[in-house]
């Protein structure tokens, strides 16, 4: 596994020139293309409307969870957190009472009501993030889960795989393979919590390379955990952009995604989306928060590299959306913001 370039072919239709990395890229294909047919063949089940606009947009929400128990430490942090503040976070999208659905993980009918919310607020689809979180049950979903909703929601319900980094990467890229060819539209990557290998780490180890292949020849978005919860340093190391440059050179097609869009570091995090056409930024409920009109002010300069995300339950999904139909974007980059530049990355339009 160090150097998988030079790994064995290998052979199911004796066929001596076939590798395991071209297998899996043709089911990727199959699989994808598939998916994004019955994406495409069905009008918008949700659709926000603005009336200053006059006009409906289709909403990809990229960062959003639904309030099961693998992730019901997100909703306890938003309850017991940034609810209980002991000064004001005065943002309209996290102010006040919490919305009904938050408080309602694992409780019967909690995902028919985020449905419903959902459908309310005008988003059609989501994208849900696994995650690995040794010996926290709250915050690990796994891949096995993403896919049980993807089926149950096709065309609404898209996962990013879990990767388990505290395992030999060996394993973690064939649990990974496997996820992708089975229908996950990506990968959610937290160095930063790594408890073993050696504890937490940063985007340039060399451990990690591996996996930025497989993304990159899959074509799919490898999302990276930053922000002021980016690990278990939090801002520290398993933050810094410029070791994500060291990535990106080294792989230059790799679709990388920064979740919380590289805050608080949010001047290096555009520059790493200039110098990369490759990275997406999406900057979630930090475009309402402390320095997020940096983010704001640039979505029209890099149009094609933002995505939208609420971050619910840290963001109130409706109040969110409606802050970002307010933001002074052209119908055409709102359109790529909200939905296009999503649809892109999970090859929703291939």
């Amino acid at each position: 596994m160090k150097d998988r370039k030079h790994e064995p072919s290998i052979d199911p239709n004796d066929q001596p020139n076939t590798r395991r990395r071209d297998l899996l890229k043709a089911g990727l294909v199959a699989t994808a293309g598939s998916m994004a047919l019955g994406s495409l063949s069905r009008n918008a089940l949700a659709e926000v409307t603005d009336p200053k606009r006059k006009r409906k947009f289709k909403v990809i929400d990229f960062r959003c969870r639904p309030p099961i128990k693998a992730h019901g430490g997100l909703f306890k942090l938003r309850l017991e957190f940034i609810a209980k503040r002991p000064n004001l976070l005065n943002n309209p999208a996290t102010l006040g009472e919490p919305p009904e659905v938050v408080k309602m993980v694992g409780k019967p009918g909690a995902v028919e009501a985020w449905w419903k919310y959902l459908d309310e607020a005008g988003i059609d689809t989501v994208v849900v993030n696994g995650r690995y979180a040794a010996g926290v049950p709250e915050l690990s979903m796994g891949n096995d889960q993403l896919l049980e909703f993807q089926k149950k929601y096709p065309g609404r319900f898209y996962g990013l795989a879990a990767l388990n980094l505290d395992q030999p990467v060996e394993k973690t890229v064939e649990e990974l393979e496997a996820a992708l060819k089975a229908g996950i539209r990506g990968a959610n990557f937290e160095p930063g919590y790594r408890t073993k290998n050696g504890g937490p780490a940063t985007a340039d180890n060399a451990d990690f390379y591996p996996i930025y292949e497989v993304m990159q020849d899959a074509g799919l978005p490898l999302q990276i955990q930053t922000g002021a919860f980016a690990g278990i340093d939090n801002w520290g190391a398993a933050n810094q952009i410029w070791r994500m440059d060291s990535v990106m050179k080294k792989f230059p097609k790799l679709r990388l995604v920064l979740a919380h869009g590289g805050y608080p570091s949010i001047t290096q995090s555009l520059a790493l989306a200039l110098k990369h056409p490759s990275v997406t930024i999406c900057p979630d409920v930090y475009t309402f928060w402390p320095g997020g009109q940096l983010y704001q002010q640039n979505i029209d300069l890099l149009q094609d590299q933002f995505v939208y995300g609420s971050a619910f339950p840290f963001g109130n999904a409706d109040t969110t959306l409606q802050q970002t139909l307010a933001l002074p974007l052209s119908d055409k980059v709102l359109e790529k913001y909200l939905h296009a530049n999503a649809a892109r990355l999970l090859k929703l339009d291939s």
